[in-house]
């Protein structure tokens, strides 16, 4: 079950779309909607070639149109009103799988019955009230043709995404996780019985956790059921330790990331500015709020910038009606105007840096205003949480969204790191909740940070660079550049750059966090700019997606949906 199977993935991508609209039209919510399909179609790669029949449309129809019935009672009419028409945003949530069955997919009233596991004389009652709720104003109740137009016209602006491999790689991860629980449980239960025990105390010679705090298991090679590895490995990752104490792993060479393994995030494998872009400018604002996976600038004349945002599936929708300046950080023309925060923590709102001020944009209706900053040359902008936050050589703003500025600086929750220079020397604020407590000097290798802290909550990662005479005999060649991940309890492991091939003086900065826990960076070099995925447990290196940059497309990308940033 390594390989996709060709004919998952056809039937998949036939489908994909029409499960998507289907289960946005019964939840009113995007997310909710992909995941539904998402774990359904999960399910299904799991037992593919297990199948009673040929045909895996009665399975996917009930389990989807089943749990999205489910998910929908919980949500309430005023979250629904992106479905559009009130009457349809207000129907029941039975009564809107009806008339999906019935009308968008042309299921007979005994399919639509089995496929929400109701009697079919309550199948008939549903599309019955569905049709009277949406009565015209002269009380004329509505055709089945006009029924499916409503469906379609509302479900039009649902994106497709390509979910088939990412279902698939799920599935392995599934069957794996199931192995390793068993073999690991029958491992322990035969060591127990065979009396396998060390005295003294009562101290087992099993231990769930390592020394460096990372989950593992020593003394015994056993398998651990909390390593969350995404992708199926070729190759054990090969440690080392620094003479200052971290583990590290050495980065594959420049030039070699299309060989890593392939790295499943529901971001497309490749980021293409050349395929046609739909352009903002031509359609109509919609309430739809369809998040975009990534965003990137387009460089149309000197100094002038316009925001691409990808899908998960490579489209590319261009902001067009958004014109950004470059930032002048010294002489000559400015840099793109975008920070690895430049997604809102909810992905709905977009933020840019501009002199004066940064330029908010809705990313559901394409709308765009601005945030005054008193400041001529700001030099960054994103968002921490829902608050916006700016900054430049002389100060940091957290105006908010409101008219008064500056507002009280966003909080912090306990926990929350930052790495960043004071007085020439990096130093790592923890924003503890003691407000006495202040920043701290971090140790080498931390000597000059690279972009931005990202964090999921649980851990952080940050890139540096190392100085002359840093390297510390680190197994590399000619070492430059490292990025630390560091978990709750302060352990570190580090990902080593060498310079075998010539890299990028900026690589590699961190951009955000996976669902899983890989962090993921951007690796420029000569032979291309890759995202790459870093799992700091297993310390396996991943491709996740080649951007394809070029003179007017530079190598600066944020993260949105799926990822976190922190």
């Amino acid at each position: 079950m390594r390989g996709i199977d060709a004919d998952f993935a056809g039937y998949v991508r036939a489908r994909q779309l029409g499960l998507l609209r289907g289960a946005w039209l019964e939840t009113g919510d995007v997310r909710r909607a992909e995941q539904l399909v998402l774990g359904v179609l999960t399910s299904l790669a799991g037992r593919w070639r297990h199948l009673p029949d040929a045909s895996p449309e009665a399975f996917v129809r009930a389990r989807v149109h089943r749990d999205a019935v489910a998910a929908a009672a919980g949500i309430g009419p005023a979250d629904r009103r992106s479905l559009g028409a009130p009457p349809l945003a207000l129907l029941p949530p039975r009564e809107r799988a009806v008339l999906v069955l019935r009308f968008g997919e042309g299921r007979s009233v005994d399919e639509t019955a089995e496929a929400l596991g109701i009697a079919r004389h309550r199948a008939r009652e549903a599309e019955r009230g569905g049709r009277h709720a949406l009565a015209r104003s002269d009380g004329a109740a509505p055709t089945g043709p006009e029924i499916r137009a409503l469906l379609e016209e509302a479900s039009a602006g649902v994106l497709e995404v390509d979910l088939a491999e990412r279902a698939w790689q799920q599935a392995l991860l599934q069957r794996s996780a199931t192995r390793r629980r068993g073999l690991s449980g029958l491992v322990i239960a035969a060591l127990w019985a065979a009396g396998v025990w060390a005295g003294g105390g009562g101290q087992g010679i099993l231990r769930t956790a390592g020394a460096n705090g990372f989950p593992g298991v020593t003394r015994l090679a056993l398998p651990t059921t909390a390593d969350p590895t995404p992708v199926p490995q070729a190759a054990e990752a090969v440690w080392h330790t620094s003479a200052d104490g971290p583990k590290y792993v050495v980065a594959p060479e420049a030039g070699t990331e299309a060989s890593q393994p392939l790295l499943a995030t529901g971001l497309t494998p490749i980021i293409d500015p050349n395929r046609p872009h739909e352009l903002a400018s031509s359609h109509r604002p919609s309430g739809l709020k369809a998040l975009g996976d990534a965003i990137y600038l387009e460089e149309r004349s000197p100094g002038q910038w316009t925001p691409v945002v990808v899908w998960g599936d490579g489209r590319l929708f261009t902001l067009d009606t958004v014109a950004l300046a470059g930032l002048r950080t010294g002489p000559g023309i400015g840099g793109p105007p975008l920070d690895v925060w430049a997604f809102s923590g909810d992905k709905t709102s977009l933020a840019f840096p501009q002199p004066g001020r940064v330029v908010v944009v809705d990313v559901g209706t394409r709308t765009a205003h601005d945030v005054a900053i008193p400041s001529p040359d700001l030099q960054w902008a994103g968002w921490l949480g829902g608050y916006v936050r700016a900054g430049s050589a002389t100060g940091t703003w957290s105006p908010g969204l409101s008219p008064r500025w500056p507002a009280p600086d966003p909080p912090r929750s306990p926990g929350t790191r930052e790495f960043r220079v004071e007085n020439g020397q990096t130093v790592l604020d923890q924003h503890l909740p003691d407000p006495s407590a202040r920043p701290v000097p971090v140790d080498w290798p931390h000597t000059r940070p690279l972009g931005e802290t990202v964090s999921d909550a649980a851990q952080y990662a940050s890139a540096f660079a190392l100085g002359p005479g840093q390297d510390r005999h680190l197994q590399a060649a000619a070492p430059r550049t490292v990025i630390v991940a560091t978990n709750r309890m302060g352990y570190e492991r580090m990902l080593v750059f060498g310079e075998e091939q010539p890299r990028d003086p900026d690589c590699c900065t961190v951009l955000g966090w996976t669902v899983r826990g890989e962090v993921l960076y951007l690796s420029v070099a000569p032979s291309g700019t890759w995202i790459m995925g870093w799992n700091p447990e297993s310390g396996i290196v991943s491709r996740v997606s080649r951007f394809l940059t070029s003179a007017t497309v530079p190598p600066v990308i944020a993260l949105g949906a799926r990822f976190t940033v922190g």
